[in-house]
């Protein structure tokens, strides 16, 4: 403790001898200012700088045309909307594209050759378009049947006119398969056979799923047409299909049958009328749409040969007229069949040909296909 004493006293004498010397500092520079105050010029002329400084803020004041310079930025944005008016512009186009879809709606221009694909069983169906054509056989015509007497073939004279609108037909007859869709859905009953003329195992099997269905009667057929969405064609409705406006004897024209147009009776047929100079390619029915050079003026198929097809109609004698009672979906009497089967001879090919049975008859040469209103 002795020794730590004058240590200390020796810092603390350093310390006062700082502070003296701080404060001799201090004074000598008050003493400087003290001087140089007394040194300011006299206060008349002195106020006069400040009075030149005064208008120094109001030139600030100038400092306005910065503000001028950031209005631009504001008519330099309203640029920019009207410029991205344009774009709200460019929806007129979209009216643009109107003109095409009221062609589209309009396009449908429907005529000879017009198609359209049913989808729920994917029948494809031909345009006819609305007019008049020539039905029944011409008086000039020896193939006509005259009388009602000698079998179940009926008049086909006179020759008329008749007016039809427009509808769709099927372009061929219905098949195996599509009729089974029927039966699946629950639509349909299943065909009074399951065998044909010559295959003891014909409906259901996949082998025959396009070629037409048969043993089905007047109701099975209406509603197969029904539950499609269609309906049974009339009587006027398929010989117009079938022949066109012109009166031609068969579908194509008046040409000869022959093997490439129809099938009918030929050589692979077992009947005693057989035209064995002919082979048209199956003992039985064929496959829908096998001869393609029978087409009917409106691309229908198989309206000559195959198998027999029923209509709406019941038979009545010429002219036809749709509002005496023959359309009555439930009148009594026979049902008109059109189109001539496999089975029969040349004569029955004819487009005027007519046939009948009450409506609930079936057979192996009986089938059908639909029609329907645009």
């Amino acid at each position: 403790m002795s020794r730590m004493l004058p240590v200390t006293y020796r810092k603390m004498a350093a310390l006062l001898g700082l502070c003296v010397f701080f404060s001799l500092v201090f004074t000598a520079c008050s003493a400087s200012k003290a001087v140089k105050s007394t040194a300011t010029p006299p206060p008349g002329p002195t106020n006069l700088p400040p009075t030149q400084t005064a208008p120094a803020p109001t030139a600030t004041v100038e400092v306005l045309p910065p503000t001028a310079t950031t209005l631009p930025p504001t008519p330099t944005e309203q640029p920019s909307p009207t410029q991205t008016t344009p774009p709200t512009a460019t929806l007129e186009p979209t009216a643009s594209p109107l003109p095409p879809t009221e062609t589209d709606t309009a396009t449908p221009a429907l005529g000879i050759g017009s198609t359209r694909t049913i989808d729920i069983d994917q029948m494809v169906q031909v345009f006819v378009p609305a007019g008049d054509f020539l039905m029944g056989a011409a008086a000039s015509d020896t193939n006509a049947k005259r009388t009602v007497a000698g079998g179940r073939a009926y008049p086909e004279i006179p020759q008329h006119t008749v007016y039809l609108d427009s509808y769709w037909i099927d372009k061929f007859e219905v098949t195996n398969r599509q009729y089974a869709l029927c039966v699946a859905a629950g639509a349909c009953q299943l065909p009074w056979v399951t065998s044909s003329y010559t295959y003891a195992n014909y409906y259901g099997n996949p082998k025959f799923d396009n070629y037409p269905v048969i043993w089905v009667n007047w109701f099975k057929a209406q509603d197969y047409c029904s539950w499609a969405g269609r309906r049974l064609p009339t009587e006027a409705e398929w010989e117009k299909a079938a022949r066109g406006t012109d009166g031609r004897m068969y579908p194509w024209g008046n040409e000869p049958v022959d093997g490439t147009r129809a099938n009918f009776c030929d050589v692979n047929c077992t009947r005693t009328h057989a035209l064995t100079t002919v082979n048209d390619g199956y003992p039985d029915t064929a496959p829908v749409g096998s001869y393609p050079a029978g087409a009917s003026p409106y691309g229908a198929l198989d309206m000559s040969g195959n198998v027999w097809e029923w209509t709406s109609t019941l038979i009545q004698p010429y002219p036809y007229n749709a509002t005496d009672g023959r359309e009555d979906p439930n009148g009594t009497g026979e049902r008109v069949w059109r189109g001539g089967p496999w089975s029969n001879g040349i004569w029955w090919m004819r487009s005027s040909v007519r046939y009948r049975s009450v409506n609930w008859y079936q057979w192996y040469v009986l089938g059908f296909r639909c029609a329907s209103t645009p």
